[in-house]
C-alpha cells in the first residue's frame, strides 16, 4: 500500500498542478496539493504501522485518500478527464482493497468532500481540457494502472502459494510432520482405485503404541508427544516415497505401501519394531517402547476405504490378542 500510495499520489500530482495553474488556484492549494502528493504517504504508512489495528487503519487511510480526490476534482472545477480518471482509480482500488463495502465508503467520503470543496469554491466548472493537462494525466492512466496490474498479479500468486500451503496442513496431523486421516483416506481410495483398473500387490499397515497410557500417566504428555514424534520419524525413515506413513489418532499409525506384497511389508514392520525398541524416550530406560502391528493385503472385494483399514484393523487385533509386540498379517 505505502509504494502504491506514493506512485498514486505522485502520478496525480502533474495533471492536478497543471489544471490549478490553468485556474491561478492561490499559493496556499499548491502547497496543500504538494504536502498531499509527498507527506501523505508517510504519514498514513507511520499512522498504520503504529496502529494497534494496522488493517482497520489502512483502511481508513484509503478512505481518507477518496476524501482528497473529492477535494482536488472540486479544486480542478470538474475539468473532465483528470476528474474521471481519479475518481475511476480511487473507487477501483478501493474495491480491490476492501470490496464493495470499503467502495461505497470511499465513493460517500468522495463525494462529500467534493460538494463541501465545490460549494466553498462557488460552484466552479471548467470543462475544457487543455493539451498541457491531457499529457500531464497520461502517465497517470499508463503507469499507475499497470503497476496495479502488477500488483494484483503479484498478491495472486501469494494467495495460490498459501492456499497450498494450507491445503497442505489441512492434510497434515498438527503434531507429526505425517499425513493425517483425511489424506490418508484419500490415498487408500485412489490406491483401490488403481486396483480396480489393474489388480496389484499392495498392503496397508496398522500399528499401535503398546501401553501408551502408561507413558503419558507415569511420565507426562510431554513424553507421550516426544514418542510419538520420534515414532513418526522412524515411519518416514522406513518407508519409500511412495508409501503414506500416517497417523489415524491417538497412538495409532497406518502405513499405505503401494506395491509392496504382504511379506516385503513384514520386512518393513520388523525394521520399524526394531529402530522403535532402540529407541529412548524415558531417563534410564524406564519404559521400553513396544508396538504391536497389524498387516492387511489388498483384496478384490474391498470396495470402499473401510474395508481394507477394517481389515488392517482386525490384523492389528490379533497381533494384540497374542500379547503384544507382536506382528499379524492376513
Amino acid at each position: 500500500m505505502f509504494m502504491m500510495r506514493i506512485l498514486g499520489t505522485l502520478l496525480c500530482f502533474f495533471p492536478i498542478l497543471s489544471v490549478l495553474q490553468e485556474l491561478q488556484r492561490p499559493r496556499w492549494m499548491l502547497g496543500l496539493l504538494a504536502a498531499n502528493a509527498f507527506l501523505w504517504p508517510g504519514i498514513a504508512f507511520l499512522r498504520a504501522r503504529h496502529a494497534p489495528a494496522p488493517l482497520i487503519t489502512e483502511l481508513q487511510n484509503l478512505v481518507m485518500d477518496a476524501g482528497a480526490g473529492g477535494v482536488w476534482i472540486a479544486s480542478m472545477a470538474i475539468n473532465p478527464l483528470p476528474s474521471v480518471v481519479i475518481a475511476t482509480i480511487l473507487l477501483s482500488d478501493r474495491l480491490s482493497a476492501g470490496g464493495f463495502t470499503l467502495m461505497r465508503k470511499a465513493g460517500l467520503t468522495m463525494l462529500i468532500m467534493f460538494l463541501l470543496f465545490w460549494l466553498a469554491l462557488g460552484l466552479p466548472v471548467n470543462l475544457h481540457v487543455s493539451e498541457r493537462t491531457l499529457y500531464a494525466t497520461l502517465p497517470l492512466i499508463a503507469i499507475y494502472i499497470l503497476a496495479l496490474s502488477v500488483l494484483t498479479n503479484s498478491m495472486a500468486a501469494k494467495l495460490r502459494l498459501k492456499s497450498q500451503e494450507l491445503g497442505r496442513i489441512a492434510m497434515m496431523d498438527p503434531l507429526l510432520d505425517i499425513a493425517n486421516r483425511r489424506l490418508l483416506e484419500q490415498r487408500i481410495q485412489q490406491e483401490l482405485e488403481k486396483q480396480r483398473l489393474t489388480p496389484r500387490y499392495a498392503s496397508l499397515m496398522f500399528i499401535d503404541i503398546d501401553n501408551f497410557k502408561e507413558v503419558n500417566d507415569r511420565f507426562g504428555h510431554k513424553v507421550g508427544d516426544a514418542l510419538l514424534e520420534t515414532v513418526s520419524r522412524i515411519l518416514h525413515s522406513t518407508t519409500r516415497k511412495t508409501d503414506t506413513p500416517a497417523r489415524l489418532g491417538g497412538d495409532e499409525f497406518v502405513i499405505l505401501m503401494p506395491d509392496t506384497s504382504s511379506e516385503q511389508a513384514h520386512a518393513v514392520a520388523m525394521q520399524i519394531m526394531n529402530a522403535v525398541s532402540a529407541m529412548s524416550i524415558t531417563p534410564g530406560k524406564a519404559f521400553q517402547c513396544t508396538l504391536s502391528i497389524g498387516i492387511a493385503s489388498v483384496l478384490p472385494g474391498m470396495l470402499i476405504v473401510s474395508d481394507w483399514l477394517k481389515a488392517a484393523d482386525d490384523a492389528l487385533y490379533q497381533a494384540k490378542r497374542r500379547g503384544k509386540n507382536q506382528i499379524y498379517s492376513h
